[in-house]
C-alpha cells in the first residue's frame, strides 16, 4: 500500500540535532553499554517496586478495584458475556459496558494454580501490560530519533511517575488500555513514516480493541482518525486502487487480520451501537438498565443517583445525606457527603463557580499532581511548592520543542504527536471534566492524572526528546538530563515511602 513517499527529511535521524553532534560521535558523549545498562536496572528496579505494591498495598486503595476485581471473577464464571443479576449489582453494570479487559482477566483467572488470592494473581497479570506499555512507547520514540540518552530518559519517566506505578500493579481496565493506546498511536505514527499497511491494520485493529475496554477509548479514536484523515487528504482518490493491490497480494495473514478487524467492527457496533439506540447514549447509566433499587446496591452509581435526586429537587437535602449514610464503601460515602455539603455551599454563592480559564488552571495543577502523585481512595498528590521543579523541566521540554523543532530534519511526527495530545487532553478537560463540574459544582471530583495516560506515550516522548535539545553544550545537555533525573526518581518511590501511612497497606485476603 504504497501511497505516497515520505516527505523529505522524515527518515533522516535527529540525533546530531538533539546532542550537538554528529551519529558517529556518539561514542565520545556517553557510552552505549553504560546507558543500557541503566536502562535494565531501571527496568528491574521498577518490576520489584510493582510486585512489592502488587502484594502489599490495600485492596481499598487503587482506583475501583473492588469493582474491577469483582467484575473479573464474574466474568471468569461464563464462557462468553455474563448478565445482570442481584449478585453483580454491587460491581455495576456486566452488560452495556466495555467488556474486554474483564472477559481477558476471567479467563486467565482459571490459570490461578499458586495458591494466592484472585486479587494478588489478578494485579501480578497486570504487570505485563504496563511493561507492554512502556515497549510500545519506546518504539514511538525511535521513530524521531535513535539517540541513547533520549531513550533513557524515557525509562526514567515512565518507571518513575507514581500514579502510572501504582496502576500498574492493580487491578485495572486502564492498564490494558494504556497499552492498546500506546500500539495505535506508534503503528499509526509509523504508518506516516514507513507507508505500510500491515502498520495501518495494526493501529485500526488496536482502536477497535480499545473501544471494547474502556468508554473514554473512543475521544482517541476520534483524535487519531482525524489525524489520518488530514494526513491522507490528499491520497484518499488512491484508496481504492491501494486495496485493489492488497486484495491481489493477499496473503493467509492479511485475510485473518481482515477477519479480525470485520469481528472487532462488529462487536464495537453491538456495543455502541446498541446502546445508542436503546438508551440514546453510548455510555448508559445503570440506571437506565436495571432499577434505580438495584443501581443503590453499586457504590459509584448510588452516589450520582443521590446527589442527582437531591439536585433536581426529588428528595430533601436530610434525606440525601441520610441515604448516603447506607453507601457502604466509606471513601464514596465520604464523597457523597462532600458532593451534598459543597453543592449547597455552591448554591448560596453562585460568584463560587469558576469559568473554562479559570478551571484549566485547576485542571493542569490537579493533573501534573496526581500523575506524578498518586489520587486513589488514597490520596498522596503532589501540590504547591513541589510542583515547581516539575513545571520548571516541562516548560523547558517545551521550549525545547518550540525552538529545535525543524519539519526538513525531523520530519512532521513531533507535530502529529502534539496534535494527538492537544487534542485528546483538550476534548477530555472541556467535554468531560469540566461538564462534570458544572454538574456536581467539585472541581476535583473527576480529575486524575491517569485519565490521561492514554496520551502518556506521545508527552513523554516529545518531553524526552526536546528537553536534552534545549542546549547546544554536551555540558548543559547532561546536567540538565541527570537532574530531571534525579527530580523523578525521588518523586516516585522514595517520595512514597516517606509518605505512606499503614492505612496503604494490609494484608490480602485469600
Amino acid at each position: 500500500m504504497n501511497i505516497q513517499e515520505p516527505p523529505r527529511g522524515q527518515n533522516r535521524s535527529f540525533l546530531a540535532k538533539s546532542t550537538g553532534s554528529r551519529p558517529g560521535d556518539e561514542s565520545e558523549l556517553v557510552s552505549a553499554k553504560i546507558l543500557t545498562w541503566g536502562a535494565g536496572l531501571l527496568l528491574a528496579y521498577f518490576g520489584v517496586r510493582l510486585i512489592f505494591f502488587a502484594l502489599s498495598i490495600s485492596p481499598a486503595v487503587p482506583p475501583d478495584e473492588v469493582s474491577h476485581a469483582g467484575l473479573c471473577k464474574v466474568f471468569s464464571k461464563v464462557l462468553l458475556l455474563p448478565d445482570n443479576s442481584p449478585a453483580t449489582y454491587e460491581f455495576g453494570l456486566v452488560t452495556n459496558i466495555p467488556w474486554l479487559y474483564y472477559w481477558i482477566m476471567g479467563k486467565l483467572l482459571h490459570l490461578n494454580f499458586l495458591g494466592i488470592s484472585d486479587l494478588v494473581f489478578c494485579r501480578l497479570l497486570n504487570i505485563p501490560l504496563a511493561f507492554g506499555t512502556i515497549y510500545f512507547i519506546r518504539q514511538t520514540l525511535l521513530l524521531l530519533t535513535k539517540d541513547r540518552l533520549a531513550q533513557l530518559l524515557l525509562v526514567v519517566l515512565l518507571t518513575n511517575t507514581a500514579m502510572f506505578s501504582l496502576l500498574s500493579a492493580s487491578v485495572s481496565y486502564d492498564n490494558l488500555a494504556n497499552l492498546l493506546s500506546a500500539m495505535a498511536i506508534y503503528y499509526l505514527l509509523a504508518f506516516f513514516r514507513e507507508r505500510s499497511a500491515p502498520r495501518l491494520a495494526a493501529t485500526v485493529l488496536c482502536q477497535l480493541a480499545g473501544c471494547l475496554c474502556k468508554i473514554t477509548f473512543l475521544p482517541l479514536v476520534l483524535t487519531l482518525n482525524l489525524l489520518l484523515l488530514l494526513h491522507e487528504a490528499r491520497n484518499l482518490r488512491l484508496i481504492p486502487a491501494a486495496l485493489k493491490n492488497c486484495i491481489r497480494g493477499a496473503t493467509t495473514l492479511t485475510w485473518l487480520t481482515a477477519a479480525a478487524m470485520l469481528v472487532a467492527l462488529g462487536l464495537n457496533f453491538q456495543l455502541h451501537g446498541g446502546n445508542y439506540l436503546r438508551f440514546e447514549t453510548l455510555n448508559p447509566s445503570m440506571t437506565d438498565v436495571v432499577s434505580s433499587q438495584a443501581a443503590m446496591e453499586h457504590r459509584l452509581d448510588a452516589r450520582g443517583l443521590i446527589f442527582n435526586q437531591y439536585k433536581e429537587g426529588k428528595i430533601s437535602y436530610m434525606e440525601a445525606v441520610i441515604m448516603a449514610g447506607e453507601i457502604r464503601h466509606p471513601g464514596d460515602k465520604a464523597d457523597t457527603f462532600y458532593l451534598l455539603m459543597n453543592y449547597e455551599k455552591m448554591k448560596s454563592n453562585p460568584r463560587l463557580w469558576m469559568t473554562p480559564w479559570a478551571y484549566s488552571v485547576v485542571w493542569l495543577e490537579n493533573m501534573v499532581g496526581s500523575s506524578l502523585g498518586i489520587k486513589s481512595h488514597l490520596i498522596m498528590t503532589k501540590e504547591g511548592g513541589e510542583l515547581i521543579p516539575l513545571y520548571v523541566v516541562m516548560a523547558l521540554a517545551l521550549l525545547g520543542f518550540i525552538v529545535r523543532w525543524r519539519p526538513r530534519e525531523s520530519g512532521w511526527l513531533p507535530l502529529q504527536a502534539a496534535f494527538i495530545i492537544t487534542l485528546y487532553a483538550g476534548y477530555f478537560m472541556h467535554e468531560i471534566n469540566y461538564e462534570s463540574y458544572l454538574n456536581y459544582g467539585a472541581p476535583g471530583l473527576t480529575l486524575y492524572g491517569r485519565y490521561l495516560f492514554p496520551v502518556i506515550g506521545p508527552s513523554a516522548v516529545l518531553f524526552c526528546c526536546y528537553l536534552p535539545q534545549l542546549f547546544r553544550a554536551k555540558v548543559l545537555c547532561y546536567i540538565l538530563t541527570l537532574s530531571t533525573t534525579l527530580l523523578l526518581v525521588s518523586y516516585d518511590f522514595p517520595w512514597f515511602l516517606m509518605h505512606a501511612t499503614p492505612e496503604w497497606f494490609s494484608w490480602l485476603p485469600r
